[in-house]
């Protein structure tokens, strides 16, 4: 009896352990060049089930605004998708580059300025989930966290100044 109960009570760690490796993070990582890092890992079950316990306007995102373009983006993202990799738009001039590309199923867009460098990377097929849980009116905010785990491991904002870096990655 007392050995099963030893094995249920530690048991209890290790399921707790394989849950965070089998789950995806959202890590965001602030380094500032004379504070301390911080360094801040959400593992997306936590927050899947947090959002059980939020308040009804935290899971529910209101934005009518997308409503009349919605048939349009699907449209877009749906090409984007089927179109090969390349330059979308590249504007420069004399302090800035702003370049925006398609990498496999990715938006790459970077913009290069005299104070600041700033890389984003949209997985298309994110938002195409997110897109397809459009109701007309709002998003829920269990489907965006659901587009997230969908996301393989990878960088997703990388923003870098004189003064401090922020990236933003799936883990």
């Amino acid at each position: 009896m007392l050995k099963t109960a030893a094995i249920a009570l530690l048991s209890i760690p290790v399921l707790l352990i394989g849950l965070l490796m089998s789950s995806s993070c959202v890590v965001v990582d602030v380094q500032q060049a004379d504070g301390p890092r911080i360094l801040v890992p959400v593992p997306l079950f936590a927050a899947r089930a947090a959002l059980a316990f939020a308040p009804s306007e935290a899971r529910q995102v209101n934005v009518p605004e997308i409503a009349e373009y919605h048939a349009l983006a699907i449209s877009i993202i749906d090409e984007l998708m089927d179109a090969p990799d390349g330059v979308l738009v590249e504007v420069r001039d004399r302090s800035e580059h702003v370049l925006v590309e398609k990498v496999g199923d990715l938006i790459e867009i970077s913009v290069d300025g005299e104070d600041e460098t700033v890389c984003v990377k949209v997985p298309l097929s994110a938002v195409a989930d997110v897109l397809d849980s459009f109701d007309g009116g709002k998003l829920e905010t269990r489907d965006v966290l659901a587009a997230l785990s969908s996301i393989s491991t990878r960088d997703l904002v990388h923003v870098k100044t004189k003064d401090e870096e922020v990236k933003v990655w799936i883990w």
